[in-house]
């Protein structure tokens, strides 16, 4: 466990439980946080949580969400604010030769909440549609100039070009062949994909998986997390990343995942509750394909990472090692794409009849 003292120096005291006497930053309790892939995440006492960003993030992301979050709250979309250091930024940055502690630290509030990795009823799916519905509503009209974006998160190309570099330089490794066997289909699929539409460009989350949103004791979704990922973005992508967490009702580790086309269409239906006035017919229909893809996109990260074993964090309980845990990933979300391939004319007829219903 860091110590964390010389991270929490750069605070003022802060009021823990909200409303409470304030007290040094460094007196509240410690404790890692068990869930996340990227970023390395602690509580910090009851209504605080400290996180130590990703190299992939450059600490100036936080000025964007600095900005951003006053917008999402005066909306009433519930978001964690950050906290501002003693120096007046949006992070602590730690130089140390200790490698626990040393990087671009930062304080969340934190909301009430509990986090599921997957969906399992359709309201579940209908109010985390209609949060993230009036997510992109609140900012619809926001014209904001980003200080840092990570460009190609979601260029589906790109990742496929970085799966075939990672076959070539790690023809040795011992899962090549397994992951030979995955990269061969994926590819072929995505070849045959057709590509995504032109669609209009949108300030977006980014990466709305469950495990991104609250929910109460009764099911409905109460807090969107981790917005290190927004950007200007399409909503085939965006909701296509979150759709194929939403709608497979078995987690990213499962061998057998579904699409639960029951679940697809609450999840639209609760997006269309809050959106119906501003989303292009376009948009819309284009959401079965960008589901697709992004199913492609991930098993192709997760693929190239079972190689390359640098960057997805993994779980020592389900996989003897970091390249173990992402081949069984990058198989899952392949297994989901032939699932939504083989829903699709489904899909498509259902959202073709939400876009007529949605226009009358």
């Amino acid at each position: 466990m860091p110590k964390f003292g010389v991270i929490l120096d750069g605070y003022p005291a802060l009021s823990d439980p909200i409303g409470a006497p304030h007290r040094p930053a460094e007196s509240l309790e410690v404790a890692r946080l068990s869930g996340g892939l990227i970023n390395d995440t602690f509580s910090l006492g009851e209504s605080y949580v400290l996180q130590r960003l990703h190299p992939i993030f450059a600490a100036e992301v936080n000025l964007d969400i600095a900005a951003i979050v006053p917008r999402l709250r005066r909306a009433g979309v519930p978001v964690p604010d950050i906290v501002l250091a003693r120096d007046g930024r949006p992070w602590v940055a730690v130089s140390s030769d200790q490698p626990e502690v040393a990087g671009v630290w930062r304080i969340l509030t934190r909301i009430p909440g509990e986090t599921l990795h997957r969906l399992t009823a359709a309201s579940q799916a209908r109010s985390a549609g209609r949060l993230v519905g009036q997510f992109h509503g609140a900012l619809r009209d926001e014209d904001h100039t980003f200080a840092f974006t990570r460009p190609g998160a979601h260029d589906t190309p790109r990742h496929m070009a970085v799966l075939r570099e990672a076959l070539a330089s790690h023809p040795g490794h011992r899962l090549a062949a397994q992951v030979a066997t995955v990269a061969n289909e994926l590819l072929e699929r995505w070849a045959h994909h057709g590509g995504l539409p032109t669609l209009p460009k949108r300030l977006v989350h980014g990466d709305l998986k469950a495990s991104n949103l609250l929910f109460d004791s009764m099911g409905e979704a109460v807090g969107i997390l981790d917005l290190d990922t927004m950007a200007h973005g399409t909503l085939d992508v965006e909701l296509g990343d979150a759709l194929r967490s939403w709608a497979n009702p078995t987690t990213e580790d499962d061998p057998q995942p579904r699409l639960d086309t029951d679940l697809f269409l609450a999840a639209v239906e609760g997006y269309l509750d809050t959106t119906q006035e501003w989303i292009t017919p376009a948009e819309l229909q284009s959401l079965s394909g960008g589901l697709e893809c992004i199913c492609l996109e991930l098993s192709a990260r997760f693929a190239a990472d079972a190689l390359n074993e640098r960057y997805f964090g993994w779980d020592p309980l389900k996989a003897t090692g970091r390249g173990e845990h992402n081949l069984i990933r990058a198989r899952n979300q392949l297994a989901l794409a032939r699932s939504v391939a083989a829903a699709r004319p489904r899909l498509d007829a259902d959202l073709q009849g939400l876009s007529v219903r949605a226009r009358g």
